[in-house]
């Protein structure tokens, strides 16, 4: 082979190689690229790599700002069109890839590639590209992105007939603006929060509801911070929430938020109000000294408490959900092994007060807070993607009491064992543990929407045993669980995944929901019995391939099997991420693009279960 015909070889390799990092490259961008689509424009947005573990995810603001820019633009067109200063049909394809380089991207002359989400920036591109055509008034187009906001509103609805025959209220629409809510928070069934973008700013609004009277106000001036992590207290008289991921609370109606940390950065983990008090608990990360701290802080003094013994509680807390007692008086933290108690009025944290060899996945505690259950987990799967139980050795349902002393003793006589998944849905008198219990493994179409009907059966634990020892336990006759009769278990998962978290809602490509923590909704066909509530929740230890970690919420449906699936495949079709129920559970509240913007819908549970069995809607296979 002589040197000319080597060199071709070599140029050969080098061109297919080029052809097939094209290939990958275009795959990335087709797979990764979010698409907004409108009347009149159509954006391509290819989103950034996070910066840092402890960044805040980029989707996190720019997904809201484009759903701004994309409504601003859409109305400034429509305006613009209906004056006939512009040619009928124009349409916008707009390109925005933050940090990338665009050039190679695409030459096409009427592709605006932009840079950044700031609309004096996006309006300038804007207007270049259309005085460029013939048809073009130019001395009608706006100079200012300020003036966007003064246009009336021509937006060109699209409006969902099946919220309009379901009686959804748009509780965001007396607002006169054309930017989105971006995320939802729920004091209870009067009284909403949610944030929206304003310019290259943030607000944080509150709807509330008295006498069939609907009222909105901003609680904070705009901020070039960023708002995130709304999280109200149950009557809705104070708001924690983070700027630019640092823990503020402020009490509703003082227009100015305390910050908990003034002299430290610090990174949220999680946080809770407690169920009676204006009381939140959490963990942070300190980001200069890496350290996680525990906190409790007191809204009404607006000041952190201080505990005896917090200097032994450790900062291995892998698990930073703090798990309030129904009390509001005590807390669990756990590690994911070992059990520490804080005790709210007498400022003290028993540390490590009981320690297990294997992993907590769940744990709930009983109405009286003198007890509580959790769920051990022994061995791993095999798959880093597929779940499967059988690749466990075990899981075990373990119920304790604690003393006045703050000692805890378990109930050896109700410690479940199975080669099953064991999840915990509440406690059913004091003395009893309601329990799902099944074999689970994922779907090989994975959907937000899962059937467990036939997987999963429902339980009570054995009678308690009192102070009976494991050795006793062991000699006794052994008390089967009490089997109840449990119609259906129906699943709705707001996230596919960690990583897939960006949705479009209600039907169309003209907003998008950006969601990042697991909110899985169990539906459960068993009559709740009294005195027990109508909604419990746990927080989910368990990492990825389990397919329902994080917050999980168990309603005791009253509804027929046929109208809750109806239910649940109405939010998965209409692909509603941000789904929210009032405590009581009679209302349900989405954000959604049924009509316009994303805002915030609401809806009687009942009405609506009862209007989708009675509409010619059908789920979509």
């Amino acid at each position: 082979m002589n040197k000319s015909s080597k060199t071709n070889i070599v140029r050969l390799i080098a061109i297919s190689l080029m052809l097939m990092l094209n290939a990958l490259a275009t795959a990335q961008i087709t797979d990764q690229t979010i698409r907004f689509s409108t009347n009149k424009i159509d954006l391509l947005f290819q989103p950034p790599l996070r910066s840092g573990f402890n960044a805040e995810h980029p989707l996190e603001i720019e997904l809201p700002q484009l759903n701004q820019a994309v409504n601003l633009m859409e109305n400034y067109l429509q305006y613009l069109g209906k004056l006939q200063k512009i040619a009928t049909g124009t349409r916008l394809h707009l390109f925005y890839a933050p940090g990338q380089s665009t050039d190679g991207f695409d030459e096409n002359p009427n592709l605006i590639k932009i840079t950044d989400t700031g609309m004096n920036q996006l309006l300038q591109k804007v207007n270049r590209h259309l005085a460029e055509k013939k048809t073009t008034e130019s001395n009608y187009l706006l100079d200012n992105a300020g003036s966007l906001l003064t246009i009336p509103d021509n937006f060109s609805r699209r409006h969902c007939d099946i919220a309009l025959k379901l009686d959804m209220a748009n509780i965001s629409s007396f607002i006169d603006s054309l930017e989105p809510d971006t995320e939802l928070a729920i004091a209870n069934a009067n009284i909403v929060f949610t944030t929206r973008p304003h310019k290259n700013t943030n607000r944080i609004f509150m709807f509330s509801e008295l006498n069939d009277v609907c009222s909105a106000s901003i609680l904070l001036t705009p901020s070039r911070k960023w708002y995130a992590n709304l999280t109200p207290t149950n009557d809705g008289r104070f708001l924690a929430f983070t700027e630019d991921n640092e823990p503020m609370v402020m009490k509703i109606g003082e227009q100015a938020a305390t910050k908990i940390f003034p002299e430290r950065k610090t990174l949220i983990m999680a946080m809770r109000w407690s169920p009676t008090k204006p009381v939140l608990a959490g963990m942070v990360l300190d980001l200069d000294s890496q350290q996680r701290l525990f906190f409790a802080f007191d809204a009404e003094s607006k000041k952190l408490l201080s505990f005896a013994g917090i200097e032994d509680l450790g900062e291995n807390y892998l698990y930073a959900h703090p798990y309030w007692a129904p009390d509001g008086n005590r807390l669990i933290m756990t590690t994911g092994r070992t059990i520490s108690l804080v005790d709210i009025d007498a400022r003290r944290i028993y540390n490590n007060v009981h320690q297990l060899p294997n992993e907590i996945s769940e744990l709930i505690w009983s109405a009286d807070s003198k007890s509580f259950a959790v769920v051990e987990i022994i061995g791993q799967v095999r798959s880093k993607t597929i779940f499967d139980d059988f690749d466990l050795r075990n899981s075990i349902l373990h119920r304790y009491r604690i003393s006045d002393d703050f000692k805890v003793t378990e109930d050896h006589a109700q410690s479940i064992h199975s080669r099953n998944t064991i999840k915990l849905v509440s406690f059913w008198t004091q003395d009893r543990v309601l329990y799902l219990e099944g074999h689970l493994i994922s779907k090989k179409l994975n959907t937000p929407f899962w059937d467990l009907s036939k997987s999963f059966s429902a339980f009570l634990t054995p009678p308690p045993g009192q102070s009976i020892s494991r050795e006793d336990a062991a000699k006794m006759k052994k008390i089967d669980p009490v089997s109840l009769p449990m119609k259906y278990l129906y699943v709705f998962r707001n996230l596919d995944g960690k990583f897939i978290n960006v949705y479009d809602a209600g039907y169309a490509h003209t907003n998008h929901a950006f969601c990042q923590d697991f909110n899985n909704l169990w539906f459960i066909g068993l009559r709740k019995p009294e005195g027990i509530e109508a909604t419990n929740q746990t927080h989910n230890l368990r990492f990825a391939p389990y397919p329902f970690p994080e917050q999980n919420r168990f309603v005791f449906s009253e509804f027929s099997a046929a109208k809750t699936e109806k239910l649940v495949k109405f939010l998965q079709d209409y692909n509603l991420r941000i789904v929210k129920l009032c405590p009581d559970n009679h209302k349900l509240f989405v954000l959604a693009n049924f009509c316009g913007p994303l805002n915030v819908w609401e809806g009687d549970l009942r009405k609506l279960t009862e209007g989708l069995a009675q509409t010619a809607w059908q789920p979509q296979n």
